[in-house]
């Protein structure tokens, strides 16, 4: 995929001066891998990619060793035609709590806090709450702090505040779990954090950041967000609203401050991720702290650091954040131990920015890291879902932290015994829940996390065996040719034979099917998927285990549904749960189609469907009304909420939101009947009790 270059410099200046890309610290030693076909690769699959997410905005780069690329793609402002750049200026909404993470841990090595202090010590105006809760707890998102109790208010502040107002927001919430216990997403945890920064260091959370983070890698571009200030290449924010775009409601963030109130670009956060590689700002040791997985009382890792997501990907021990909030969505990737690192901004809120920086990366280091298998097979699929995670996180924690992860000779052979007892047919006919939890804690502390000792085992071993070359190659040939190599050298520690012919079987298949063709496949709004489908359901008909395109499958669905192609979506969704049964996302866009056409049968079938395999939130219920009750399509509408009642008998909101759209529609009877049915779930509806008091005087009851 990859070529040497020939004439590295002459390629650059080129690219350099024909397109608007920023290349810097580019090596020039005769080896020196030339990127550009990788690079022109990916902008092709951009500009089809942004057309099918429907993205305004975005800007992307990498950095690889010393190599850095950046670019902007379509529009940071749509209104004045502003094209994005790589120095497009994009809220960090989330990312922001890695920085937040890095400036408390610089102050615990100055000695001027205790991780394992209650916060009250640092921040006295938080008042005492029923439990402790420690700085430590707070950096892991493990100190029981509420997340938004009510984000209509909470989320849309237009006031500037302080720090002391913006945890006056949240100060008197009750903890929603006893610290330690249980994994609980708090932006409110790091905005305490935030202000432990201020009294510990004496400064404001944004100058104290401006000096330990910033100013010394260089992040000139990075700063607090200000709706006031002169700020550079600020990017405008948009919205999708009832598949239309719309801008961005303002809302002043400096209620978020050191959860979500920081500004940057691509290239500061490239900038960021070659300090973390290099190990800057922090010491080895607290790093390794940093990216160690947190863990809960009851022995479950969250696979949250301080401040970081650690899980891993394909093998790599993987550090990365993301940020959503209004106007924003960012993402930053990093494989310290191997200094390369991916940075995103779009301007479209809750776009998905995945399928960019899997991409990239996989272009540039060239792995297929996204790939993903359908098993039909329940006892193939348990060995194949097993073995997967063996690989995952065994070699990405062998990656970063060496031999240590596997333990000592006594844990291996331990965890060989547990993988062997558990990837068990027999135990899953016997006592099916039992060995369910057991294959899903085989990643945990709570049961030693004897997974994690084989894959890291195994890595080693490898290693040892056929240096280290061959070892990151597992990265792109995946977990069956891991587990096969191993197998094949006959160490001390085996797997049960009926493991190893299943794992050999399904390695054997998955090398005929997977073809390169199929490994470099990005789907856009151009690819066939009819024949994609067709191709697929042909190689299923003979192999244990095939190629799962589900995920963007659906999302192509999407895009014919926004576009009223609707005959086209059902099309496609339906060829595509005959090759990939009972995948609720194909249950659930179907279900919507089947409404769109007033189909009652079909939509009642495949909504219950959906809501058995994952559960459909109310939200969805609220956006699709809104959207047929905008576009008029009252049968639809009704429909709608005739399945609504259906799959949430019992739930007020339900009930109430069907009342509205009743009487808003002239259907007096039927809204009077839902809003009683919801003051009888919930009487302190006062709303509700008013409608009824008015409706009664009007003689309409």
């Amino acid at each position: 995929m990859l070529k040497k270059a020939k004439n590295v410099f002459l390629i650059l200046l080129v690219i350099l001066f024909l397109n608007p890309v920023l290349y810097s610290g580019v090596k020039t030693q005769e080896d020196h891998q030339d990127f550009g076909d990788a690079i022109q690769q990916f902008e092709q699959f951009v500009q089809k990619k942004m057309e099918l997410d429907r993205i305004p905005g975005l800007s992307i780069g990498f950095m690889k060793d010393d190599f850095t690329w950046a670019r902007g793609f379509g529009y940071s402002d749509l209104e004045n035609k502003v094209k994005a750049k790589p120095q497009s200026s994009f809220r960090m909404a989330s990312v922001s709590k890695t920085f937040t993470a890095i400036a408390v841990l610089k102050l615990a090595e100055e000695g001027k806090i205790d991780l394992d202090e209650e916060i009250q010590t640092y921040v006295s105006y938080f008042p005492q709450k029923k439990w402790p809760v420690t700085v430590r707890q707070l950096l892991g998102h493990l100190g029981g702090i509420s997340h938004y109790k009510d984000y209509n208010k909470e989320g849309h502040f237009k006031y500037h505040m302080n720090t002391k107002q913006a945890v006056s927001v949240f100060k008197d919430f009750d903890l929603v779990t006893k610290p330690g216990t249980k994994y609980n997403y708090s932006s409110y945890g790091f905005n305490l954090l935030g202000a432990l920064i201020e009294e510990a260091s004496g400064q404001s959370y944004g100058d104290y950041i401006q000096k330990t983070i910033f100013k010394p890698l260089d992040m000139i571009n990075s700063r607090m967000d200000s709706p006031l200030d002169i700020i550079p290449h600020r990017v405008q924010g948009y919205r999708l609203i009832n598949g239309d775009i719309k801008n961005s409601e303002f809302v002043d963030i400096s209620s978020r401050f050191a959860a979500g109130g920081t500004r940057s670009t691509v290239i500061d956060l490239l900038k960021y991720g070659k300090g973390i590689c290099k190990k800057k700002i922090l010491k080895p040791e607290t790093w390794e702290r940093v990216f160690t997985s947190m863990t809960t009382t009851h022995g479950k890792s969250t696979w949250y650091g301080m401040g970081w997501g650690v899980a891993p990907l394909k093998g790599h021990f993987m550090v990365s954040h993301g940020g959503s909030q209004p106007e924003t969505r960012t993402y930053v990737l990093i494989f310290p131990t191997e200094y390369f690192a991916v940075a995103v901004g779009a301007n479209l809120e809750k776009a998905d920015l995945s399928p960019y920086v899997n991409f990239l990366s996989e272009l540039i280091l060239n792995q297929d890291l996204n790939s993903k298998a359908f098993v039909p097979d329940l006892y193939q699929r348990m060995v194949y879902v097993a073995l997967s995670q063996v690989f995952n996180y065994g070699l990405s924690r062998y990656d970063f932290f060496g031999p240590k992860a596997a333990g000592s000779q006594n844990e291996i052979s331990q965890a060989f015994h547990y993988f062997n007892k558990y990837v068990n047919k027999n135990a899953v006919k016997t006592n099916p829940k039992e060995t369910k939890n057991k294959l899903e804690n085989g990643i945990h502390p709570l049961e030693e996390k004897p997974f994690i000792k084989i894959g890291a085992h195994m890595a080693s071993f490898l290693e040892k065996a056929y240096g280290e070359n061959r070892l990151r190659k597992y990265h792109q040939s995946g977990p069956l040719s891991f587990f096969s190599d191993y197998t094949k050298l006959v160490s001390n520690y085996k797997f049960r034979r009926k493991i190893i012919d299943t794992a050999r079987k399904l390695h054997k298949d998955w090398e005929r099917v997977y073809t390169d063709d199929l490994n470099n496949l990005q789907i856009t709004a151009e690819t066939d998927i009819d024949s994609l489908l067709q191709r697929i359901k042909k190689i299923s008909l003979n192999s244990s285990i095939y190629p799962d395109f589900s995920e963007q499958i659906a999302n192509s669905a999407s895009f014919y549904i926004h576009n009223n192609q609707v005959d086209k979506a059902v099309n496609i969704l339906q060829m595509s749960s005959a090759v990939y049964p009972n995948n609720p996302q194909n249950m659930f866009l179907l279900a919507q189609c089947f409404v769109l056409k007033n189909h009652a049968e079909n939509s009642f079938k495949f909504y219950k469907k959906a809501h058995s395999l994952d559960e459909i939130s109310l939200d969805h219920f609220i956006y699709f009304a809104e959207k047929l009750r905008k576009e008029e399509k009252t049968a639809p509408l009704f429909l709608l909420m005739e399945i609504l009642l259906e799959l949430y008998p019992e739930n007020a909101k339900a009930h109430k939101g069907a009342g509205y759209i009743y009487l808003e529609f002239g259907k007096t009877k039927n809204a009077v009947d839902e809003f009683k049915k919801s003051l009888k779930l919930d009487p302190e509806q006062k709303d509700i009790k008013i409608i009824l008091d008015q409706l009664q005087k009007n003689k309409t009851l």
